[in-house]
């Protein structure tokens, strides 16, 4: 929630498409266009549905939904689209197998998910994102994206208060953007204590607050024990894996200000 208000907020930015999976009970939707409903609410932005299955799954439903998507507003706007991936990579890798020349129509993808030097939040060593959909990771990885990783490692410093959770939670409940139950606030609380996503659309729509530095990358999917890590070659001389540009961290002191704004209920960002 809180990195899809940034994004719409940002003066810097032309929402053009949102894709997301998953959903089955259509709470995430809502959300999404209650987003919008807020803080554009003249906006036309297509949003596409995907099923959540997996690359190799057997699809839940008829149609490509998200990956359709992706491939028009791609041709739509050669050259100039940034893709922002805030979970698994099942609906880029599904674009690219749509149209084999998707990389070279895109300006970049950015991609929240992974963990290198720091434990995975799944297993130790893999991040959910990654985890989700290792083979549709390994595709993307492979198909030749102008890729920009935002791992674990640089967004472990962006994480809510408490304070700050309750009054963005407050705030949302306000808003009509969730349900007033105490489950319900719990649950989104404990989501939102950190802040990957937003991370990763800074890094998108903010290059200047990133620290970046190139790696060999690959992503692992045989081994049972590190299924959806991702191995980076980090000697002198590496030579295995693909280059990618890393984000090594996110400058988060200097966006607190707009977080601190987003945590009043009354005015300001809402």
């Amino acid at each position: 929630m809180i990195a899809l208000w940034y994004a719409l907020q940002s003066p810097a930015t032309e929402i053009v498409g949102i894709g997301y999976s998953g959903d089955e009970s259509g709470q995430g939707r809502a959300l999404i266009q209650k987003c919008i409903e807020i803080v554009k609410p003249s906006a036309e932005i297509p949003v596409a549905m995907g099923d959540g299955a997996s690359l190799f799954a057997t699809p839940k439903v008829e149609g490509e939904g998200p990956a359709r998507l992706l491939v028009e507003k791609a041709q739509e706007w050669k050259g100039e689209l940034t893709v922002i991936t805030l979970g698994s990579l099942t609906n880029l890798a599904k674009a690219a197998a749509i149209d084999p020349r998707l990389p070279e129509k895109v300006k970049q993808v950015v991609v929240q998910g992974g963990a290198i030097r720091v434990p995975g939040n799944v297993t130790a060593v893999a991040e959910k994102n990654m985890y989700a959909d290792p083979e549709a990771a390994a595709f993307v990885w492979a198909a030749g994206f102008p890729l920009v990783l935002v791992p674990l490692d640089a967004t472990e410093r962006l994480r809510l208060t408490e304070e700050e959770g309750q009054a963005i939670l407050a705030a949302a409940i306000q808003k009509g953007m969730l349900p007033a139950s105490e489950e319900a606030g719990a649950q989104a609380l404990r989501a939102s204590a950190r802040l990957d996503a937003w991370g990763a659309m800074v890094a998108a729509i903010h290059p200047e607050f990133i620290h970046k530095q190139q790696m060999k990358l690959s992503i692992e999917c045989r081994s049972t024990l590190s299924r959806g890590a991702v191995l980076a070659d980090l000697r002198k001389k590496p030579s295995v894996g693909i280059d990618t540009e890393v984000a090594a961290a996110v400058e988060g002191d200097s966006l607190r200000e707009w977080l601190r704004g987003l945590c009043r209920a009354e005015g300001g960002s809402w």
